[in-house]
């Protein structure tokens, strides 16, 4: 089933029409500005935009003020590395852009993330690899910002234990709070 809803998300996600996909990318940016200026961080950490996820690379201009991680993937696992520039990045697994350089060892205050979907109940589906679900199960959850398209955002997701949720999700024509339900 889950195999089934990320085949149609990400086909719907690169159908997405160049203009449409900035336009949408500009409206959440704000959003999350907004909200990021309403709320008390030094740290945030976010990733960098593979197949027309949300693309949030703004941020790391627009908030020198913090220290601001990206993750890198080693083996099953998944850690965070301080980025000044968006130019600190490489191909890793997967062909996704990850940062250079040694882990962050200090507690990160925010992350935001990006999902293939997600749902009203606030679980995200990602690719399957379970980086995030297993670095959470190992770590302090702290405030968890998913990102995503409106069309990713379903009734429902096929949900195991292990699964993550979020605090808060964005998307261009909404924000849906954990403790809105």
């Amino acid at each position: 089933m889950k195999n089934k809803i990320r085949k149609s998300m990400l086909e719907k996600r690169t159908k997405l029409k160049i203009k449409l996909y900035n336009t949408y990318n500009e409206i959440i940016l704000k959003k999350i500005i907004k909200y990021l200026k309403s709320i008390k961080f030094n740290s945030i950490a976010i990733y960098y935009p593979f197949r027309n996820e949300v693309n949030l690379l703004k941020l790391v201009d627009l908030l020198k003020d913090k220290d601001i991680v990206f993750p890198k993937i080693k083996g099953k696992d998944i850690y965070f590395v301080k980025v000044t520039s968006v130019n600190d990045f490489e191909k890793g697994k997967f062909g996704i852009m990850e940062p250079v350089g040694t882990s962050y060892n200090k507690k990160i205050d925010v992350y935001i993330i990006p999902g293939v979907a997600f749902d009203k109940k606030m679980y995200r589906l990602g690719y399957g690899g379970g980086y995030y679900d297993r670095y959470f199960s190992r770590n302090t959850k702290t405030h968890l910002i998913g990102v995503a398209f409106d069309f990713q955002i379903l009734e429902s997701l096929p949900v195991y234990n292990h699964d993550i949720k979020m605090d808060i999700i964005f998307t261009e024509n909404r924000v849906i709070k954990g403790d809105d339900l």
